[in-house]
This record gives structure tokens, C-alpha cells and sequence, in this order.
């Protein structure tokens, strides 16, 4: 808190606000920001916006003090040249996912510029550096999580349904069986009785 006493009066409400942002966030991943036009900033930004995901860019003295406020050091050897941020409360993985599947879109000769490079991250409360967090990116995200799991859940059931209608239809089959068999031997005994 002494570092705050030396800050502009005006941005102590700022990194009151950032660690605000920063609190109780399940992902927080680090962007070296740069190189990007205005065209695709914004597109950035929609994705993110799309995902409930919350991002910044923040001056690192600003972003280093808030993290502070929430005893989050592991990030701040990162926090050097030109640096975004983005949050999420609700996902551990998506944005890094949404970050790296930026990169991909960009044309390879965009790509060979470093442009938006992932530097590190908090993921679930865990430093995550430049490598694991294109681990990460691979995993599913917790919405696709819950898609397979319901999918997984979903299959002994239909498969036990089907089953079940089988022994129904095969059950019906049989009863319809025996009821054209008894209407065949009483058709044929009012034969013979009438005979």
C-alpha cells in the first residue's frame, strides 16, 4: 500500500477498479500487445465481449499494484512493454483459447511479426508461463466440458431406452402373437362346432 501513496491520486481509483476486476477471476492471461490495427482490436475486443470475458489494456505499474492488492506476484516479471490483459470469472481456459485462435486467424506473415503473444497467466489461483498456457489452450473449454459430458451421460441412457423398447416391442410382438393364435383355435373350434 506505500506504492500507492506515490501514484497519481486519480489512478488509486483505477487500481481500485482493477482489483476488482481481478477478484475472484478464474483465468487471468497476459498479452504482449502489439502490432495490431484498429480493425482487428476491435474484432479482438467482440470475441472476447462474446465470452464474457473482460479485457483490458492497462499501464503494468497500474496492473502490478492491483495484482499486489491480491498477493498475485507470480505476473510481475511480466509485466513489461506493451501489455493487455484478459479476465474471466466464469472460465479457466477461453481466454487464451480466444486469444491464441486470434493468432491463427492472422495471415503467417502476421504471425512471423509476434503480433499478440501470450506472456503468462493465473489459471484457478496456478501461474501459468508462455508454454503452459498453449497447453491450455488445447483443453476443452468448460462450456465444451459440460457439451461432452452431457453427450457421455446421454448415451447409456439412450442406449438403456432402446432396450427397453426393444423388450416393449418384442413383449407386444408376443402378445399379439398369442391373441392371433387364441382368435386362430376359436375361429377353428366355431368351425367345427357349426360343422
Amino acid at each position: 500500500m506505500t506504492e500507492q501513496r506515490r501514484i497519481n491520486p486519480g489512478n488509486i481509483e483505477k487500481v481500485k477498479e482493477l482489483t476488482h476486476i481481478l477478484t475472484n477471476a478464474k483465468s487471468i492471461v497476459l498479452v504482449d500487445y502489439k502490432g495490431i490495427n484498429v480493425q482487428e482490436d476491435t474484432q479482438l475486443r467482440k470475441d472476447f465481449r462474446s465470452k464474457n470475458v473482460q479485457y483490458l489494456v492497462v499501464k503494468n505499474r497500474l496492473l502490478k499494484l492491483a495484482m499486489a492488492n491480491l498477493n498475485i506476484k507470480d505476473l510481475d516479471k511480466h509485466l513489461v512493454g506493451p501489455t493487455s490483459v484478459a479476465i474471466s470469472k466464469q472460465d479457466e481456459v477461453i481466454p487464451a483459447k480466444i486469444i491464441s485462435e486470434f493468432i491463427d486467424k492472422l495471415g503467417s506473415d502476421r504471425k512471423e511479426q509476434n503480433i499478440l503473444q501470450l506472456k503468462a497467466g493465473m489459471i484457478a489461483g496456478t501461474y501459468a508461463d508462455e508454454q503452459m498456457l498453449k497447453e491450455i489452450v488445447k483443453l476443452p473449454s468448460h462450456n465444451e466440458l459440460i457439451a461432452m459430458l452431457v453427450r457421455n451421460l446421454n448415451g447409456p441412457i439412450y442406449g438403456f431406452v432402446m432396450s427397453l423398447s426393444g423388450i416393449l416391442r418384442k413383449f407386444v410382438g408376443t402378445i399379439e402373437a398369442i391373441s392371433k393364435d387364441k382368435e386362430g383355435k376359436s375361429d377353428s373350434k366355431d368351425a367345427t362346432q357349426s360343422s
